[in-house]
């Protein structure tokens, strides 16, 4: 008997200290949303057990709602073709044309493809150096575009 009293009190304060210490940012969610900016150790524990057992902070971080403020989950959309497809837009950024660096400008909505096709060939050396990992080259590429 003396056990499960022990037991249940350190229960009782593990769930009390995991509350208040890891439960006070819940994230995006239908908890997030109802509760907006109410915090506290109460108030996380409803809205993280309303985002686990609805499934809403699963889709929030899918699609960008209910207060995600992040991007896409992983790498964005550009990051994944240029890492996809390194090797063949660098061939077309180089020779300034191509299918790879056409889909690129579709993907940035590019209004004008011709300037843009040649400001990435102009900056070719400074796009692809020996260590760009395809989070810096979608950056570099991005950023060119404006």
């Amino acid at each position: 008997m003396f056990n499960k009293k022990i037991a249940a009190a350190v229960a009782f304060v593990s769930l009390a200290l995991s509350t208040s210490v890891f439960a006070t940012k819940v994230g995006p969610g239908l908890g997030y949303v109802i509760l907006g900016d109410k915090s506290g150790p109460g108030m996380d524990l409803l809205a993280a057990t309303t985002n686990g057992c609805c499934f809403t902070q699963c889709f929030a971080i899918t699609f960008g709602t209910s207060g995600y403020k992040g991007g896409l989950v992983g790498m964005d959309a550009t990051e994944k073709f240029v890492g996809d497809n390194m090797d063949a837009l660098a061939v077309d950024i180089a020779k300034g044309e191509g299918e790879y660096v056409d889909t690129l400008a579709a993907m940035l909505e590019v209004s004008d493809t011709v300037a843009f096709k040649s400001t990435l060939q102009d900056n070719f050396d400074n796009i692809f150096t020996a260590d760009s990992s395809a989070k810096e080259v979608s950056e570099k590429i991005v950023a060119l575009k404006c």
